[in-house]
């Protein structure tokens, strides 16, 4: 599948248990594992300590690779 242009590939290995929880939760909710996981880190970005973060150390510029 190509990604869109406002995407980037993001590779991560986490715990099997992990894997397997989120593999059956993304079947449950009728999505793919990706879109679990990208909402996941959407959530985690927008948490107020996170966003402190970024804003603190000014990491919300956009930059291209």
């Amino acid at each position: 599948m190509p990604k869109r242009d406002d995407q980037q590939q993001l590779r991560s290995t986490v715990n099997k248990d992990v894997y397997n929880v989120l593999k059956r939760l993304a079947g449950v909710r009728g999505v793919t594992l990706s879109q679990v996981v990208s909402e996941a880190v959407d959530r985690y970005l927008e948490s107020e300590d996170i966003r402190e973060e970024i804003e603190y150390h000014k990491l919300d510029g956009k930059e291209e690779d």
